[in-house]
């Protein structure tokens, strides 16, 4: 996998950048109402795939050796199973 997750629960935050992708919440977690927020991030796989079918002038990409026009997109963003414990 090629991902980073950034989780923040109620104002504290964790990077996740390598497996097994977990994130202790402990004390983070308060009684009632708790705000989580994750952001995924990936590569720039997709965006060069779709650039590679564009003209060369519409491109906001450029690399020497990255995927051909018409390569198939990677999956991306959070893939699951996403399971919270408590």
């Amino acid at each position: 996998m090629d991902f980073i997750a950034e989780v923040e629960i109620n104002g504290e935050e964790g990077v996740l950048w390598t497996p097994p992708y977990h994130f202790f919440f402990g004390e983070k977690v308060l009684p009632g109402t708790n705000a989580l927020t994750v952001k995924v991030t990936s590569t720039w796989y997709n965006r060069l795939s779709y650039d590679a079918a564009l003209e060369e002038t519409a491109r906001k990409t450029w690399t020497i050796a990255g995927p051909k026009a018409g390569s198939p997109l990677h999956d991306s963003g959070l893939l699951g199973p996403v399971v919270i414990r408590y």
